[in-house]
C-alpha cells in the first residue's frame, strides 16, 4: 500500500471531525462539505488503510478498534501539520508567531522572566505562553504538542521525546533562620533531620529524586502529617514554624530567600537535575531556538560554579538568635 501518497490532511480532518461529532451529518456541517463528499473522503481513507475506521448504525457512528488505534496518531499528525504551517506563516509575516513553553515552577520563576525580557528585543511580534506544571505535566504537554518544548526533571525515557541535561542543583534543607538546624555548626547530613517535622512535598520532583536514589531515607522524608505539592505553600508553612523541608535553592521563591535559611545536605549529596524536553519530530522555529538559547545563557555562565568541590561551603545566611526569640521546639 502506498499510504503516504494516498492519504492527505483532507482525509485526516474528515476522520477527526466524524470521531468528534459522532455523525456524518454534523461533521459535514462542521467541515463545510456535503455529506456525500464526506462519505467519499472516508471511503478513500478506509480503502488506503485497508481497514474500516467507523461502524455505521442508523443512530450513531462509532470508531472501530482500528479507528480508536488511529485516533491519537491522526490528532498528532494534524496538530504537527498545523504547527508547521503556523511556523512557515510566521516567517512570512515579519516573524509573528507563538512560543509555548511548559516548565517546572522553579525554572519558570528563576529563568524565564529574564528570558522573555531579552527575547522580546529580538522577536517583539512573537507571543510567549508559559504554562507551569510538574515534570509529568511538562512531558505530557510537549508530547501532545500543547508546548513547543519544556523544562522538567527526568522521567523514564520515551522514544518520541528528546531530553538534554541542563543543570544539576543540590537539594538542601530549608528552615527558619532561628531554627536549631540553621544555627548548627558544621555540615548537615540527612540523618540530622531525624526527629524534626520534615514537611512533605507530595509527588514533588525533589522528594521523588531523593527517594529513588536513596530509599533508606523514606522514613525521614515521608513522616509529616502536612503536605502540599506547591513550593510557595511549603515555604510559607516553614516560615510559620510548622516544620522544615528539603528542596533546591532555586525552588525557594525569591521573596523567602532573605527570610529563611538554606543549608546544603550531605551524606549523601543529592542533586535535582533540570532537562530541556522536546519532541523528536518537532523542528524548532528560529524564534523557538532563540528562546531556548536565551534561557540557557545563565546556565552556561554558571557551569564553573557547578564544578566547585562539594566540601566548599555555599553562601548561607546565619543569624544569631536573640535571647528568648529562638524557637527551640523540634519542628
Amino acid at each position: 500500500m502506498d499510504i503516504p501518497l494516498a492519504v492527505n490532511m483532507r482525509h485526516i480532518r474528515a476522520f477527526l471531525a466524524i470521531a468528534q461529532h459522532g455523525s456524518f451529518t454534523r461533521a459535514a456541517d462542521h467541515l463545510g462539505l456535503s455529506q456525500p463528499a464526506l462519505t467519499i473522503c472516508i471511503r478513500q481513507l478506509e480503502e488506503c488503510l485497508g481497514l474500516a475506521v467507523f461502524n455505521r448504525t442508523t443512530r450513531k457512528v462509532l470508531l472501530t478498534f482500528a479507528g480508536r488505534e488511529f485516533l491519537p496518531t491522526a490528532r498528532r499528525l494534524l496538530s504537527e501539520f498545523e504547527a508547521a504551517l503556523t511556523n512557515m506563516q510566521a516567517h512570512a509575516d515579519s516573524q509573528r508567531g507563538r512560543v509555548a513553553v511548559a516548565s517546572l515552577p522553579s525554572v519558570a520563576a528563576e529563568w524565564l522572566p529574564r528570558t522573555v525580557s531579552h527575547f522580546a528585543r529580538t522577536y517583539p511580534l512573537v507571543s510567549v505562553e508559559i504554562t507551569v506544571e510538574d515534570s509529568p505535566g511538562v512531558y505530557r504537554r510537549v508530547r501532545e504538542n500543547e508546548a513547543n518544548f519544556g523544562f522538567a526533571g527526568q522521567l523514564k525515557p520515551a522514544p518520541d521525546l528528546a531530553v538534554r541535561k541542563l543543570q544539576a542543583e543540590g537539594i538542601g534543607l530549608v528552615c527558619r533562620r532561628d531554627h536549631p538546624l540553621a544555627m548548627r555548626r558544621g555540615r548537615l547530613s540527612w540523618p540530622d533531620l531525624a526527629g524534626y517535622n520534615v514537611l512533605d512535598s507530595g509527588n514533588d520532583d525533589c522528594i521523588r529524586t531523593v527517594l529513588a536514589q536513596h530509599p533508606h531515607l523514606t522514613p525521614t522524608l515521608t513522616s509529616s502529617q502536612y503536605r502540599t505539592n506547591k513550593a510557595a505553600i511549603l515555604v510559607a508553612m516553614v516560615e510559620e514554624g510548622i516544620g522544615v523541608t528539603v528542596m533546591p535553592l532555586m525552588a525557594v521563591p525569591r521573596e523567602y530567600r532573605s527570610i529563611l535559611a538554606f543549608r546544603p545536605l550531605h551524606d549523601p549529596t543529592v542533586d535535582r537535575t533540570v532537562y530541556l524536553v522536546q519532541r523528536r519530530s518537532h523542528m524548532l522555529s528560529a524564534a523557538e531556538q532563540r528562546f531556548i538559547e536565551t534561557a540557557l545563557a545563565p546556565v552556561v555562565g554558571a557551569a564553573a560554579d557547578q564544578a566547585r568541590p562539594a566540601t566548599k561551603p555555599v553562601s548561607v545566611r546565619r543569624v544569631r538568635a536573640k535571647p528568648g526569640a529562638a524557637r527551640r521546639q523540634r519542628t
